[in-house]
């Protein structure tokens, strides 16, 4: 049982998705079907979905939020960021740069994402998203990325996005 504060209609644990917080076993399905189930009452009279994070290590590759959504963690919880290449997938550079900031192409997906997103949550009791970026900038220093590195947390073309308080994070 968790104690999260009712912000949202309706809430899930990652727990109630297969989740396992060892910091070895890969979350990627587990965040991915967990949102998508949220996301059925995103609707505006759907009352909204929140996705609680339990203590522990949730190692996981990349997954989108949905509108109406809320990601809480708790005060013990570090979403990981997977150091396993194949968990990330490729994507089309920004529009902005017209190419990847680093290499020309794709980039690779960033690790919390959305697009077109309304009314969106980020927080918790002090919970940490850390991409274990050192990877990255290792493998960028010495020219082993194929792709654009990704953004730790990047949500695009949305309103009403907040990050924080009580969220620690780390590239």
């Amino acid at each position: 049982m968790y104690m999260a504060p009712s912000c949202r209609e309706h809430t899930a644990s990652l727990t109630d998705f297969g989740g396992v917080g060892d910091g070895a076993t890969s979350n990627t399905k587990a965040f991915q079907s967990a949102v998508e189930h949220l996301s059925q009452y995103s609707g505006e009279s759907g009352g909204g979905g929140m996705l609680y994070v339990p203590a522990g290590k949730w190692l996981t590759g990349p997954f989108n939020l949905t509108s109406h959504f809320t990601l809480y963690l708790h005060s013990d919880a570090v979403i990981l960021g997977s150091t396993d290449m194949s968990e990330w997938q490729i994507i089309d550079p920004l529009p902005s740069y017209g190419r990847g900031r680093d290499k020309i192409g794709g980039r690779y997906a960033s690790l919390i994402g959305g697009s077109n997103l309304t009314d969106v949550v980020i927080t918790g009791a002090n919970g940490t998203i850390d991409g274990q970026g050192a990877m990255w900038w290792s493998k960028f220093h010495k020219n082993q990325l194929k792709y654009t590195r990704g953004y730790l947390i990047e949500v695009m073309h949305s309103d009403t996005v907040v990050v924080g308080p009580k969220v620690a994070t780390r590239g």
